[in-house]
């Protein structure tokens, strides 16, 4: 008995701490949840107003106001050569296929991107195409071999042309765009392509008679 009463002051003295250290325990949980609520929180998305295309685009659409709108785009997704403002978009002309909800660059512009494109020394030039099926297998990028209109055999596997099929006028010319044909009345045309050519391959195709040409796919 004697025993058992001595322990008592050491439980009491024990029991008396505790209120001290709930108190203590209580503020580190109270500055853990202040620290979590100060930077657990992601900050605020910025955002910036991007012209984005309404509908599906096709190359050589001339942009109308219907065809456009803005919206809210993150920063961190917006393209480096975004177009911002409707009035730079309106009455230019798509170089590339868009889709509906793209956001439009300046590449994309024909006016503006093609300049972009051309290395020191090109040009750029517009050619029209003997067969329509040609703009089917041919992109923007594409390499190709221009010659003049004869046959339009031999196009597709991006082989020489067989003997008397055509002149050979441009080797490994860039396709800028291809550009689908005008229905148009009274100047229905078919499909053309923009080209990046050197000066001297250029006046050659400006010169060639027919006024249309066979593309021969290079392979990469």
């Amino acid at each position: 008995m004697l025993i058992s009463r001595l322990r008592w002051p050491g439980r009491l003295s024990t029991l008396a701490g505790w209120p001290r250290r709930a108190a203590a325990l209580l503020c580190l949980v109270l500055a853990a949840w202040s620290a979590v609520g100060r930077h657990g929180s992601p900050a605020p998305e910025r955002r910036s107003s991007v012209v984005v295309a309404v509908r599906a685009l096709h190359p050589g659409t001339v942009l109308a106001a219907a065809d456009l709108a803005t919206a809210r785009w993150p920063d961190a997704l917006v393209p480096g050569s975004a177009v911002r403002e409707l009035s730079h978009a309106v009455g230019h002309t798509v170089a590339a296929a868009m889709a509906k909800g793209e956001p439009l660059t300046a590449a994309r512009l024909l006016d503006t991107g093609m300049s972009a494109a051309l290395e020191p020394g090109q040009v750029a030039l517009t050619i029209g195409l003997a067969s329509g099926n040609q703009a089917a297998i041919l992109q923007a990028g594409a390499l190709v071999d221009v010659y003049a209109v004869g046959s339009d055999a031999g196009y597709v596997s991006g082989s020489p042309l067989p003997s008397g099929a055509g002149r050979r006028l441009g080797t490994n010319l860039r396709v800028l765009a291809v550009l689908p044909a005008s229905n148009d009345p009274p100047s229905s045309t078919g499909p053309s392509l923009v080209l990046a050519a050197d000066r001297a391959t250029a006046a050659r195709l400006a010169d060639a008679p027919a006024g249309q040409f066979l593309a021969s796919l290079v392979p990469p």
